[in-house]
């Protein structure tokens, strides 16, 4: 997946990427291994008196409501089983260590408040529906979108364009990620709990939690997680008290769980205010303040008496209306005739590769490169052949390139391609194989083969180059004017003349 090697492509230079603490993957190690008892993950625990405290405060609050109180932590383990031990332990261990006071807008007390709504918004959910991952699932929930704050934490200038595209809620943040970074939150999220070790029950649900229409999950306790997840982000939305929406995002959770063949076992009105009852005994124990508002049962009874009004296919309506909003977003981006990005894609791209070019200090490539005689071929053989040509022509450029590159029609029959992390070397090695192969095609159009060659340009970005983005399409553009001058169907370089 391309979206994939994105992300491998600029890990490895993340160095605020977050991690769990020690003890923390000890618990995980200790409940992996089947060999491991209760007693082992109780000394595990007892290695860290601070955390050992947090567990039994939360354990003997009003949250788990036991009818003694328990004074240690092998009789937490005992009594309540290792799983609950170690989600809450997990949850400590992360919500302490990924706090922050740096600020670029991102508003980490309220992440972690709402980490902590979808927290026990899914282990509620799933207790109902799953309740042998019940105690996972308030791990899981919490966790869901840390991929957020891995962008923000590890890259803050650009998350900073996220924030300021969002905060009107006329995109998507996965949406203006997707445009920004290559990838998204859940993907990143992804990434980064597999790295910490988490199961597939954990990072698939993560991955698609968000969009699960075209998904198809065979494991099907993991497609019951991921659905769970789905479900929480609304109750989510629906326990923010500025949401304008709550009869929508009401709607939403009764289509969904009927959609997903929960209904009988979800009264969403009840499962809203026992939701809002157990956040308000859990904000307290991450020390979150608590803002008690009267109001919030009455938009929850209001939402219920709006829905009266609502068709019975407003939802279907809703939903119809939401994929062809993505769709034309996707459409914005994308040519048309070849699936390239287009020529504002194509700047966008560029941008987000120069700054993070600079940020991490490593060469990046940009290449133009035009289809030679276009007219003739249009001429010749007619316009739809022209448009097979350039097809095929981009066609190969994506098989061709690596998944971490880019590639654009910039216009006509001219294409764009951006390669970050390559030396001059090889991006000149990598522009002459392809001259080559495309040289050497046989494209074939109502049985006549058309000859078909591309002249490059080729302009680099080194790290103490001070160049902006238009005088490194300008380079391109000039080495690519050399090439046509020098008799087509060659490669000319900037840097070399």
């Amino acid at each position: 997946m391309k979206e994939t090697s994105k992300i491998e492509s600029i890990v490895h230079n993340l160095n605020k990427l977050p991690t769990l603490p020690s003890v923390a993957m000890r618990i995980l190690n200790a409940v992996r291994n089947k060999k491991t008892g209760l007693k082992e993950i109780g000394e595990i625990l007892a290695t860290d008196p601070a955390l050992s405290a947090e567990v039994l405060k939360a354990i003997n609050s009003h949250f788990y409501c036991l009818p003694n109180k328990i004074t240690s932590v092998p009789h937490a383990v005992s009594l309540l089983g290792s799983h609950t031990v170690k989600s809450l332990a997990l949850s400590f261990s992360l919500v302490n260590n990924l706090r922050s006071n740096e600020s670029n807008g991102f508003d980490y007390f309220n992440f972690w408040k709402t980490s902590l709504i979808g927290a026990v918004s899914a282990k509620i959910l799933t207790e109902k529906i799953l309740p042998n991952f019940a105690e996972d699932a308030f791990f899981l929930g919490l966790i869901h979108n840390i991929g957020t704050l891995a962008m923000n934490q590890c890259m803050p200038e650009q998350y900073q364009l996220v924030l300021n595209e969002t905060k009107n809620n006329l995109f998507l943040y996965s949406d203006v990620e997707n445009r920004v970074f290559g990838f998204n939150h859940m993907q990143l999220g992804e990434h980064m709990t597999k790295s910490w070790g988490l199961p597939e029950s954990f990072t698939t649900p993560i991955l698609h939690h968000h969009g699960l229409d075209d998904i198809v999950i065979q494991e099907p306790n993991i497609d019951v997680m991921t659905k769970v997840l789905r479900l929480s982000s609304l109750f989510i939305d629906l326990s923010n008290h500025k949401e304008k929406k709550a009869a929508t995002t009401f709607a939403q959770l009764e289509f969904l769980a009927k959609k997903y063949g929960f209904k009988d076992k979800l009264p969403i009105d009840e499962i809203a205010k026992q939701i809002h009852h157990q956040t308000m005994n859990v904000f307290p124990l991450f020390n979150i303040r608590v803002d008690e508002d009267n109001d919030y049962l009455k938009i929850i009874e209001d939402a219920r008496n709006e829905l009266i009004n609502l068709s019975s296919d407003f939802m279907e309506q809703l939903c119809e209306q939401k994929k062809q909003i993505e769709n034309l977003s996707k459409l914005a981006m994308t040519d048309s005739l070849t699936n390239l990005l287009n020529f504002n894609a194509f700047h966008e791209c560029l941008d987000k590769e120069i700054h993070r070019a600079r940020r991490y200090k490593h060469d990046l490539c940009l290449i133009m490169a035009d289809i030679d005689h276009f007219k003739d071929i249009n001429d010749n053989y007619g316009h739809l052949a022209g448009d097979h040509v350039i097809k095929t022509v981009a066609q190969f450029f994506q098989d061709f390139l690596r998944t971490s590159d880019s590639v654009a029609r910039y216009g006509g029959e001219e294409f764009a391609a951006v390669l970050p992390e390559i030396s001059n070397t090889n991006a000149m090695l990598v522009a002459e194989r392809l001259r080559e192969a495309i040289n050497s095609m046989q494209i074939e159009y109502e049985n006549k083969v058309i000859p078909v060659s591309l002249s490059f340009g080729i302009s680099f970005l080194k790290p103490n180059k001070n160049v902006n983005k238009i005088e490194l399409i300008k380079e391109a553009d000039s080495a690519l004017y050399q090439a046509k001058g020098a008799g087509r169907n060659i490669c000319k370089c900037y840097d070399t003349g």
